[in-house]
């Protein structure tokens, strides 16, 4: 009886140890719905946006002392088609002086319905509200890792250390987290 038991607890023990070896070659699935917050706008070339004398990459900081409180964040819903809901900022003209205008910063609201490219990490866009963005063409939304989103968008804006319109790439980089008040 205890050749039996001991043979039976090996084979158990080859089988455990056979089955446990395996490669588990899938990838873990991706979750990347829910809330993100607006980490940072960044250009690909330096702006004076609010007339300050200072050139910078960073345009969320002078975007956010022109503006005040906005809505920074994303959401990010799974349905049939994934839907993202955000804001794009973009330079609305007031006035000109001597042609030099006088710029505010707004919002614009937009919604998506997407899907995910796994081969790129890209995300498609199948359809987008309103249609022509005031705020510039989208050029891409890239999912960074599971809790980054970059979103990159072509738009004019106005340099004042240049006094000029110039063209760039804007990214909007969200990371998912907590809605922040």
């Amino acid at each position: 009886m205890n050749y039996r038991s001991f043979k039976l607890v090996l084979l158990v023990f080859i089988f455990l140890a056979s089955t446990a070896c395996q490669d588990d070659r899938e990838e873990p699935p991706r979750f990347f719905y829910g809330n993100y917050n607006l980490q940072a706008i960044t250009a690909e070339q330096s702006f004076d946006l609010n007339d300050d004398g200072e050139s910078t990459l960073d345009i969320l900081s002078q975007v956010e002392s022109l503006t005040g409180d906005q809505n920074n964040r994303m959401t990010f819903l799974e349905g049939e088609d994934d839907e993202m809901f955000f804001n794009f900022y973009y330079p609305n003209v007031l006035t000109e002086q001597d042609g030099v205008p006088i710029i505010r910063f707004v919002t614009e609201n937009v919604s998506m319905f997407v899907t995910f490219n796994e081969a790129t990490s890209q995300f498609d866009v199948l359809e987008q509200f309103p249609a022509n963005l005031e705020s510039g063409e989208l050029v891409s939304l890239n999912l960074i890792d599971q809790l980054t989103l970059e979103v990159s968008v072509n738009k004019s804006l106005y340099d004042f250390s240049d006094n000029e319109w110039k063209e760039t790439i804007v990214n909007y980089q969200f990371v998912r987290g907590l809605i922040s008040i």
